[in-house]
């Protein structure tokens, strides 16, 4: 067999297919289209005359051959130093230890749900088996496999780790499409993108021609996108008994989804988590020293003076159901192993109170005492952040960019700004990176050592004021 350049395949590809474009166009003796009365008989004429390499056992031929450059990367890049490492790597995933079921599974059925909990590596690892798998058994450049993620930097990250596991550059045989922006190539067949990019997709395809695979991460979520999505897809899978559909979900409700596609089997991957100290408002108050009062406590969530205004007149008649419970818990602990001071701050603790200046007491002891590491702080939406953020920039240390690293993660930004929360800060600076809760969505940022959760999650409720929908937090 004679192998040629990469990129001469490439150009003869072009041209075959280019002829073969022309060749099912029928045209008259004056160069123009046919009549309609007269294609069939022109069209029969045409498949006669046509030339016999120019047929669709050529065109497999070529990605025959395609697959096995495929294959044949595939092996040197696994038997290379560093794939034999990233491979051992890969091992080491509790994903890993399911590849030979889960592979079973997809080819047995045309739905399957996937649970898996946070850590397991089912987003990076599931659509990498099927591809792997496919370009193993020389069925490479057949396949064409969707992944679709709920955000932008979801997509863009897990893209961008698969290609370095893979040993390739973002845009060869792994890439990612968000909304306008994208990086992928001729050789793509792994393709994250966000649900309504497959949604825009699908207006125009509705039997999503050439795909044999696609996955639906985080299911769980149930935005309205991947709803919908999945309606669309329910519907597809009747018209395509070929495509294979796999839901993800980071959720043990997977027998939700399962029933709604008709009893489709489930596997659940455990996960892997290493080991976690969880320190409660009385311990951080015991070690950090900090004292909380009813004046250095920042109430209502960065709202504007309108709300704020509204919110006074409002009557303060009913208390969250959460918060009660708070308070008949506080009153029936017993803190006597606390000092005097932690139990002042207990008693003066607002539970409708984010407290901006303990987060920042927080970060403090932790630059100044604790062992190097990133934060990550969640926070429950911009106007926190970004309020958060400047109070930071003006402390002393925590303002000083030689010492701290501030960044934000908000699904608003820039896709170039959000992308810095995954980058190292320099030698002897601490990074330290405020986020919504879009930060636990298929993204993993690997140099975080401390987590700290302001307890607080905007949620959609009834303003009955205004007789309109709202984000309150909660």
């Amino acid at each position: 067999q004679v192998v040629i350049p990469l990129s001469l395949q490439r150009r003869v590809e072009g041209f075959v297919q280019e002829h073969l474009d022309r060749s099912l166009l029928p045209f008259d003796k004056d160069g123009g289209k046919t009549e309609s009365g007269s294609e069939k008989a022109e069209q029969v004429n045409l498949d006669e005359k046509q030339d016999p390499l120019l047929d669709e056992s050529v065109m497999e031929k070529i990605l025959q051959r395609k697959s096995l450059r495929m294959r044949n990367f595939q092996r040197s890049w696994q038997e290379s130093p560093e794939g034999a490492k990233m491979v051992e790597f890969r091992k080491s995933l509790p994903a890993y230890k399911e590849k030979e079921r889960l592979l079973a599974a997809i080819a047995r059925n045309q739905v399957i749900v996937i649970s898996g909990e946070t850590g397991c590596g089912k987003t990076t690892q599931l659509p990498q088996f099927v591809l792997e798998s496919e370009i193993e058994s020389g069925r490479g450049a057949f396949c064409n496999i969707i992944c679709t993620q709920p955000r932008r930097i979801s997509a863009m990250a897990v893209a961008e780790r698969v290609s370095t596991e893979r040993g390739e550059n973002l845009g060869e045989s792994v890439g990612y499409k968000v909304r306008l922006e994208g990086i992928r190539g001729k050789d793509t067949h792994l393709l994250f993108c966000t649900s309504g990019i497959l949604l825009r997709r699908l207006l125009s395809d509705r039997n999503l021609n050439g795909v044999s695979h696609v996955f639906v991460d985080e299911i769980h979520e149930r935005g309205m996108n991947e709803d919908f999505l999945l309606i669309v897809l329910k519907d597809l899978l009747s018209r395509r008994r070929d495509l294979r559909l796999i839901l993800m979900s980071a959720t043990l409700n997977a027998e939700l989804f399962s029933s709604y596609f008709g009893g489709a089997p489930t596997i659940h991957i455990p996960g892997f988590t290493h080991p976690v100290r969880a320190h409660f408002l009385e311990d951080i108050l015991e070690r950090t020293g900090y004292k909380m009062t009813a004046s250095n406590q920042l109430d209502d969530y960065g709202q504007d003076k309108v709300w704020k205004t509204q919110r006074q007149l409002l009557p303060r008649k009913r208390k969250n159901q959460i918060t009660t419970l708070v308070e008949d818990a506080l009153q029936n602990s017993n803190f006597e192993t606390y000092g005097s001071r932690t139990r002042d701050s207990l008693a003066n603790w607002n539970p409708d109170c984010i407290g901006f200046n303990l987060i920042e007491a927080v970060l403090c002891h932790i630059c100044r005492k604790e062992r190097a590491g990133a934060v990550l702080v969640f926070m429950t939406g911009w106007d926190d952040i970004s309020s958060l953020k400047d109070q930071l920039k003006a402390h002393p240390l925590l303002g000083d960019p030689n010492r701290v690293l501030l960044l934000a993660c908000h699904g608003s930004m820039a896709t170039s700004e959000q992308r810095l929360i995954f980058d190292k800060a320099p030698p002897n600076v601490r990074k330290v990176v405020l986020a919504t809760n879009m930060a636990e969505a298929s993204i993993t940022i690997n140099d975080i050592v401390f987590v700290m959760d302001c307890g607080k999650a905007k949620e959609t409720t009834y303003d009955a004021l205004n007789n309109t929908p709202c984000l309150l937090p909660s």
